[in-house]
């Protein structure tokens, strides 16, 4: 144990100040969503925003009145069912212990956000073996204001990051250890993540695909097969459940539509209502509609269109249309004017040389992973509506390419020092 302590004594440190702030986030509550109900009002001041209201105001009528409606006063399937009983769990355990459950599921989160910090210290340790890498992508996630910011709020974004990164952890044990119950144990993890968000479902392809490059065709179906036994046991249900209730086997949500048309429009430029409206008046689907915008939009005004749905949507994966990092605002009032624009830049640099260093080292296979994983999650983001707490998931695929270049070229530097002052004694040394 002393040992343990000993060799990742840096890390420890940070993990004990970043434990210390989120103390300090929890019992005081800084952000400005929270003091202010004259502004934003009760129920967004309560939870942190609207969404976060609608899930909470969902669990409680699901405890209570029994039936399961996201934003509304019947059954739907507007929302996957993770969140919505992990809020239900810990509500009723508030009830049970006559507690707050505001702090009890603002709690919860935060030791899921100080997991999710642990495990990208712990990830990055299995992918490149140097502490130091480890140690700043870690140091990167905790000075991210907005993962501090969402544990305070009922959304599914803490949640959701814990249990990608879990997923992920999971997945590098299997292929260590080669032992089919973390194989198990992986489906189920990733089945329950993808009952929180949707999202990384196509990265399970990648991970099926590394399977196969690894034993071969035959090993990655078998093993593919045992993945099959978290799906049906967290998504089987859920599907089965919409298809009795509304005959349709929705796997995940039915409003996938919704994102799918505000994702057409180009820097949001349009009132998205009238795109509702013209879908209406030529008797389309929003399906349709959506694949009519884009189409259309990039014969009539391809420049725009084009950076839209590249370089547009993947900025606005990262930062708010003024540049800032997710989070950031809610706390702008409190901070020196020098700490927001160090957050703000921070931020940016991050992202950039992550997405820089993934170009420089893309051949080298644990970055590849993390560069594939980063392609396919933004490719398949920026089909729908993108915001900046969407591109949280990543996030911290970043941090560890951005720590593992920094290390990279940082060794090669100080290796090229130490030789070149060699050199100029061995010089001095003959005159």
């Amino acid at each position: 144990m002393m040992k343990l302590v000993k060799f990742h004594t840096a890390f420890l440190l940070l993990l004990l100040l970043y434990l210390v702030f989120n103390l300090f986030l929890l019992f005081t509550h800084p952000g400005l969503v929270f003091n202010r109900p004259d502004i934003f009002g009760e129920p967004i001041s309560t939870y942190g925003s609207r969404d976060a209201s609608l899930y909470a105001k969902m669990a409680w009528q699901l405890i209570h009145e029994g039936f399961y409606g996201y934003n509304a006063t019947v059954s739907n399937a507007y929302v996957t069912y993770g969140h919505p009983l992990y809020l239900v769990a810990i509500f009723k355990v508030a009830e049970l212990f006559n507690t707050n459950h505001i702090m009890l599921y603002r709690l919860s989160n935060m030791i899921l956000n100080i997991g999710a910090f642990i495990l990208i210290y712990v990830i990055a340790q299995k992918l490149f073996h140097r502490r130091v890498v480890s140690f700043i992508a870690a140091f990167l996630f905790a000075i991210h204001p907005a993962p501090t910011h969402y544990f305070q709020t009922a959304l599914t974004e803490t949640p959701t990051i814990f249990l990608f990164l879990l997923t992920t952890f999971i997945f590098i044990i299997a292929l260590q250890k080669e032992e089919y119950r973390y194989h198990i144990l992986f489906g189920i993890v990733a089945s329950i993540l993808l009952m929180f968000r949707a999202s990384p479902a196509l990265l399970l392809w990648l991970a099926w695909g590394i399977i196969v490059y690894r034993n071969g065709f035959k090993k990655g179906i078998r093993i593919g097969l045992i993945w099959c036994i978290g799906p049906i046991l967290i998504m089987a249900p859920w599907a089965i459940r919409n298809y009795v209730m509304f005959d349709h086997m929705y796997l995940f949500s039915s409003h996938g539509s919704n994102p799918l048309i505000a994702g057409t429009n180009p820097f949001y430029l349009d009132d998205f209502s009238l795109y509702v409206q013209q879908a209406k008046e030529l008797g389309m689907s929003t399906e349709e509609f959506s694949l009519h915008k884009i189409l259309t939009g990039l014969q009539d005004n391809f420049p725009l269109y084009f950076s839209w749905l590249t370089i547009g949507k993947t900025t606005w994966l990262f930062v708010d249309q003024a540049g800032n990092p997710d989070g950031l605002g809610a706390y702008a009032h409190l901070l020196p004017n020098w700490i927001e624009k160090l957050s703000k830049y921070q931020n940016l640099l991050t992202v950039a040389a992550g997405f820089l260093f993934a170009l420089i080292y893309c051949k080298r296979k644990p970055v590849l992973c993390l560069v594939l994983s980063i392609i396919i999650y933004i490719c398949f983001s920026n089909v729908f509506l993108t915001l900046p707490r969407y591109g949280l998931l990543i996030y911290p695929f970043l941090c560890m390419l951005t720590g593992y270049g920094l290390v990279d070229i940082g060794t090669k530097v100080i290796k090229r020092l130490k030789e070149r002052k060699v050199k100029m004694k061995e010089t001095s040394a003959k005159y």
